[in-house]
């Protein structure tokens, strides 16, 4: 039985062992056999943006320990690895604004950009930007780095229920994450549209663990070829992996922990799979079953677009966050951004007994009713956290540790006329790979959330004391 031990590497794995590599790697990791992943430099980032703002005056808990009664609530296994914050504003406040001013805008551009935005028209639904989101700047920052030239994809964008309430007004609303503007861009020609299909999702980080195996592999044919054929008759990617598998457990001398680590990843793998198919309403097939009916090789899109109802949306986002695992597990990306709502949200929880719009919800004063949806996201988000922390990153740390973890979210409104960008309950999770000391309730004391931003670009290697509006800087702020 042949033991290696110190620094193999992901592209030396995928020279001998190919797509089986992407599992691989992760499980020699947590055995000190893999080459040093650089997390406390690189820790993955997420913004999971849930819409409108969490109600400020029903979360202000005076600890972190007590969570009972407030809409965050599903997060209290998690206390002690949040970060809650008071008095945090966006936008200093009010909205700065290239023209027209309105919170709803200037809430969801203000929280992922940090900076100002134009309108076509003067509607929160024609509004727009020119600056990246934080996203965006640090992926491009990671892709520039050496030590993660082998991480397949610089972002993921995914959502379900993407939408403000009127897109069919205008699309302004509904984006979280931009590029620079360049020129010849359309008005929103740098904005990225998150994928809502969880297939689509699934199977674009196959074909990248495959496409990043590809040029290494010393399997006939490539990769690429066989995951494509895989795909096209329906049949699971696992199947032409499973004896690469077994050769690692000899050919590492893999103990008993560490071969149950690997099949659960292979368990991961084919679960999430299989999860895809069912909601695309194809095929589902075993780990060992590669009969297919071909009568169903149609594969439907749109599972969270367009969807309003939290009901219908709930399996989406549950499939939504266990591929960020599997992303994460695999190394298949670094930063991701997950946009449950849009702002302006349009979205309803009818086995709650919430019926009319959650905008419509805050114009009515509905505060009981907000906080019922406030806890969905929660919920969500705790989802997401527990996800990350089961993942073993080796060294004694999970994904959650090695993670910067942003909840984002706009403005809040308790009337027909009042949207505030003020006192915004920001939740922040994860060490950032050891830069940040959780378990605590930050007064952010009026600052902003650029300061925020500030906090995980430092934690990625990006020294600055700005992100977006430098007159909104104060530096960073965790």
């Amino acid at each position: 039985m042949r033991r290696n031990t110190g620094g193999i590497s992901r592209r030396s794995l995928i020279k001998t062992f190919g797509l089986s590599a992407i599992l691989i790697h992760p499980v020699l990791r947590s055995m000190a056999q893999a080459a040093e992943t650089p997390f406390a430099s690189a820790p993955r980032y997420v913004m999971f943006f849930k819409g409108g703002s969490y109600y400020p005056s029903r979360t202000n808990p005076t600890s972190l320990t007590n969570l009972a009664g407030t809409p965050i609530a599903p997060l209290q296994p998690h206390a002690s690895d949040l970060i809650l914050f008071k008095n945090m504003n966006i936008h200093g406040g009010s909205p700065k604004s290239e023209g027209y001013k309105e919170e709803h805008a200037a809430g969801v551009i203000g929280c992922t950009t940090g900076n100002s935005y134009k309108y076509s028209k003067n509607d929160a639904y024609y509004a727009y930007t020119d600056n990246e989101s934080i996203d965006v700047r640090i992926a491009n920052h990671y892709k520039g780095r050496a030590d993660l030239r082998d991480v397949p994809l610089a972002s993921l964008h995914i959502g379900g229920g993407a939408h403000s309430d009127a897109d069919n007004v205008g699309v302004g609303s509904r984006y979280i994450s931009f590029r620079n503007r360049q020129p010849g861009d359309t008005r929103y020609g740098n904005a990225i549209e998150p994928i809502q299909d969880a297939g689509q999702v699934y199977d674009m980080l196959i074909q990248a663990a495959s496409s990043s195996c590809r040029p290494h592999s010393n399997q006939a044919g490539g990769d690429a070829e066989k995951m494509s054929a895989a795909l096209t008759r329906r049949a699971s990617v696992v199947d032409f992996i499973l004896s690469d598998i077994k050769d690692a457990k000899r050919h590492f001398g893999m103990d008993t922990e560490h071969a149950r680590k690997l099949d659960g990843l292979l368990d991961s793998w084919s679960q999430s799979e299989k999860s895809a198919r069912q909601n695309l309403g194809g095929p589902v097939t075993s780990a060992k079953t590669t009969k297919v009916d071909c009568a169903l090789t149609g594969r439907p899109n749109g599972l969270g677009a367009n969807k309003f109802n939290l009901d219908h949306l709930s399996p989406v986002h549950d499939q939504m966050i266990s591929l960020i695992k599997f992303a994460f597990e695999t190394d298949l990306t670094r930063v991701v951004a997950f946009t449950l709502s849009g702002a302006s949200s349009g979205q309803t929880w009818p086995s709650r007994g919430i019926h009319k719009a959650h905008h419509t919800l805050e114009h009515n004063g509905d505060v009981e009713s907000l906080v019922k949806l406030d806890t969905y996201y929660s919920e969500k988000f705790a989802g997401l956290l527990t996800a990350l922390k089961s993942v073993d990153d080796g060294g004694g740390k999970s994904a959650l540790h090695n993670s910067s973890v942003m909840l984002g979210m706009e403005c809040w409104s308790n009337s027909s006329s009042g949207h505030y960008l003020t006192n915004i309950p920001f939740v922040f999770a994860g060490q950032g790979g050891g830069r940040f000391k959780t378990g605590q309730i930050v007064n952010a004391g009026g600052r902003n959330n650029n300061d925020l931003h500030i906090s995980c670009l430092n934690a990625a290697g990006v020294q600055t004391n700005t992100f977006g509006l430098a007159s909104l800087c104060r530096g960073p702020i965790i």
